[in-house]
């Protein structure tokens, strides 16, 4: 018995380290689309400032990315706090979420080369709206599994909290779409739409 959970444990401690990982590879290649200015031999400094100018839409998809993803890993950190048993269900589960993680630095991308393309931020708040669904649905599986304590005040603000990245993120996709100016600024308010439905729910 005794085995068997020391097993449990460290195929569970795996799973966080490798989640760590690839939110720390994912994170570091969001910085990798803003190219360093090449100019010519004797350029100048006002010419040095145009171009880093020109870098500006690089600089906000990264800075909106960084802090989507690092959110994101804050929240799958407090998930992991609260598990209290192993199950093999959780790697599948937490491995579809790190899809979507992986799949932010093609996300920021796109959003960098295309800004103001309706196609790009329907195209990015996809990517999101599919990561916040899995993150979800890897609660879900937790609480459905048992490997919480529902009844703790911390699962019970997860479970309120878990749904403001997914409908925040499917409603920038839908403004986005119909070409509402500044739609991406939307995914500041998630902090602002969990905190409401935190205090919703709990009233």
């Amino acid at each position: 018995m005794e085995n068997s959970q020391s097993a449990d444990q460290l195929a569970f401690e795996r799973m966080l380290f490798f989640s760590d990982a690839v939110f720390a590879i994912a994170i570091t290649l969001l910085v990798i689309e803003i190219k360093v200015p090449v100019l010519p031999h004797g350029a100048t400094d006002r010419e040095l400032g145009f171009a880093l100018v020109g870098l500006i839409p690089r600089f906000v998809g990264f800075i909106i990315s960084f802090f989507l993803v690092g959110q994101t890993w804050v929240e799958h950190h407090r998930i992991g706090r609260q598990l209290q048993r192993y199950e093999r269900g959780l790697l599948w589960s937490n491995l579809w979420m790190l899809f979507f993680v992986a799949a932010m630095p093609f996300a920021t991308a796109l959003l960098s080369e295309y800004p103001w393309s309706r196609v790009t931020v329907t195209v990015y708040a996809l990517i999101f709206t599919g990561l916040g669904l899995a993150k979800a649905s890897l609660w879900r599986g937790a609480l459905r599994h048992r490997l919480v304590d529902v009844n703790s005040v911390e699962a019970q603000s997860i479970s309120r909290r878990v749904w403001a990245t997914p409908l925040t993120a499917a409603t920038v996709g839908v403004l986005g779409g119909f070409g509402v100016p500044f739609a991406m600024l939307g995914f500041t308010l998630i902090p602002v739409v969990a905190r409401t439905l935190d205090r919703s729910r709990r009233s």
